[in-house]
């Protein structure tokens, strides 16, 4: 079951299942889309179970601090209504997930609903403008100069502060890069001190990406991590049960057979058999065809194949 709204997208799995919620990244110079909606599909896949999904979009780049379309003329209210799909779901486990400005949102909202785990890239802990001043960091300084004339006070931006006051224990897994994203800013990425006021909070973890700068899941994507990260993050999954480009789990003799399996016409669900048959855990043996039907030569080869044979 599948519910749009401008700025709210429900997919709704048959049965019993996890919920992630997703929230887009600022886009300046496009509208703000939903984020990783193809992903959690891919991941999916990896897993061999469904997920509830539930992405939301912030077009007025508030950072989630206003209401939305579709849930709430404000932030009470888009919360409000919010949990209660939440409540009509009835997942196993909710988790939040987003980048940058999704990021900062899937924090508000993950600690406001009481989310099981919530996983960010590059989020701030706070819309403070005062403190963007104090840091020599001008990179959202006017969407924070604006959402404070807009009533926005500093306290009801403060993730650190809103965490802090949370009965429940926390559980958030956080990545951050360490270059900056332009020299002028200076030889640190300026998330990191977002980072260090992240890492003050019990049950925080935060991982840091030597050659990412703010936005580091564009560089986990670009070295073919991306997958491994998340399904670390979200459902515990060991990364070295998959298969990546950096780090094989299947041999090459065990991917040629699996290619000239596939180039041979066999099925995609008889060749994960035959790999299951070899004793191979379901996420690697998935995410070793995920990986080798994305490759460009065995795309090549592919068709290659089909071209009728003179």
């Amino acid at each position: 079951m599948t519910v749009s709204e401008p700025d709210v997208l429900i997919e709704a799995a048959e049965g019993p299942a996890p919920l992630i919620i997703t929230f887009g990244f600022a886009q300046w110079n496009a509208p703000v889309a939903f984020d990783f909606v193809g992903r959690l599909r891919k991941l999916e896949f990896l897993l061999g179970q469904s997920f509830h999904r539930i992405h939301l979009r912030d077009r007025s780049l508030s950072w989630y601090l206003h209401g939305l379309p579709g849930l709430g003329s404000s932030l009470v209210r888009t919360l409000d209504e919010l949990a209660s799909q939440v409540r009509a779901l009835a997942p196993t486990r909710v988790l939040t997930l987003g980048q940058s400005m999704g990021g900062y949102g899937a924090i508000l909202y993950g600690l406001a609903l009481g989310a099981d785990r919530i996983v960010a890239f590059g989020a701030l802990s706070t819309m403070d403008p005062a403190v963007a001043r104090a840091q020599g960091d001008p990179r959202w300084l006017s969407v924070m100069e604006r959402l404070q004339v807009e009533g926005i006070r500093p306290e009801r931006s403060d993730l650190v502060t809103l965490a802090a006051a949370t009965a429940r224990p926390l559980d958030l897994r956080l990545h951050y890069g360490e270059q900056p994203d332009f020299p002028e800013q200076g030889p640190a990425n300026l998330d990191l001190f977002h980072a260090e006021r992240f890492a003050s909070l019990p049950g925080c973890r935060i991982h840091r990406h030597t050659e990412a700068n703010h936005a580091p899941s564009l560089l986990l994507q670009a070295q073919g991590r991306l997958d491994a990260v998340l399904l670390r993050d979200l459902f515990d999954v060991d990364p070295g049960l998959v298969h990546q480009r950096r780090q094989p789990v299947l041999s090459d003799p065990q991917l040629q057979a699996m290619a000239g399996q596939l180039l041979r016409g066999e099925s995609a669900e008889a060749v994960l058999e035959s790999l299951l048959e070899q004793g191979l855990a379901p996420v690697s043996a998935r995410s070793a065809l995920a990986v080798l039907q994305r490759d460009p030569v065995f795309l090549a080869a592919t068709q290659h194949w089909s071209e009728p044979r003179r």
